[in-house]
């Protein structure tokens, strides 16, 4: 999966060079971000995310990592910040990438002014950091200790049902919350903030402060299932 997910991202970075010289000196410029971003983050970062994050601990285990881990002085805490932390680089390297090519590409077929094109970019590469920090260390909670059948399910439980749910949740929110019924909406929040600000700033913060908290409960996860199913064992 995490093959596969690199090769998805070298396409979509064909991609979006071929988008751009078809676009070149057109408004389609100026989604063209937005777009990639989302193409990166949900189709090669998910796959990433996942083919990374599948029964990593119980993997580290067995090939030997956690001993290494444990012999150096390691503790669960620094194990668990730098599996999950590791991944989260990777995915912050395909995603923003990919995210920061589609801007520059987007940026040099522009013939007129460039400020919109830019402000585009901004946002789309704020998404794509978002995203990277807020899914990897998601995967890792819900894919890391478990079996595949149950891994996907938690993902799907975190990730996905809320979105299914979003129009009946989002009446038990204050009007205006939509940001906050699924971690999707929330990205999506943050990228438009940055991008048209005003008001839409104030959703944006609002979302950035629920996918801290999503991230810092995945953490606890992580470093709660570290003794269980990583570190337990001497051999």
């Amino acid at each position: 999966m995490v093959r596969a997910s690199l090769a998805l991202a070298g396409l979509g970075a064909l991609g979006v060079l071929l988008a751009a010289a078809t676009l070149r000196g057109t408004t389609g410029l100026e989604s063209l971000p937005a777009i990639a971003s989302q193409a990166f983050a949900w189709g090669a970062g998910t796959t990433l995310a996942v083919g990374g994050a599948l029964r990593a601990l119980p993997y580290d285990r067995e090939q030997g990592v956690v001993a290494l881990a444990r012999a150096r002085g390691i503790g669960p805490a620094a194990y668990a910040a730098g599996g999950v932390g590791g991944l989260v680089v990777v995915l912050a390297l395909t995603v923003v990438g990919g995210t920061l090519l589609a801007g520059l590409a987007a940026t040099a077929a522009v013939t007129g002014p460039v400020s919109a094109v830019a402000r585009s970019s901004a946002a789309a590469v704020v998404f794509a950091l978002f995203f990277a920090a807020t899914i990897g260390p998601l995967a890792v909670a819900t894919l890391g200790g478990r079996s595949r059948g149950g891994g996907y399910l938690g993902l799907l439980t975190v990730l996905v049902l809320p979105e299914l749910l979003t129009p009946w949740t989002k009446d038990l929110l204050p009007a205006g919350w939509r940001e906050l019924t699924s971690i999707p909406a929330a990205l999506e929040a943050v990228r438009s903030g940055v991008q048209a600000a005003g008001p839409a700033s104030v959703h944006a913060a609002r979302a950035a402060a629920g996918l801290v908290a999503v991230v810092a409960a995945s953490l606890i996860v992580v470093r709660t299932r570290v003794p269980r199913d990583a570190m337990a064992e001497d051999a």
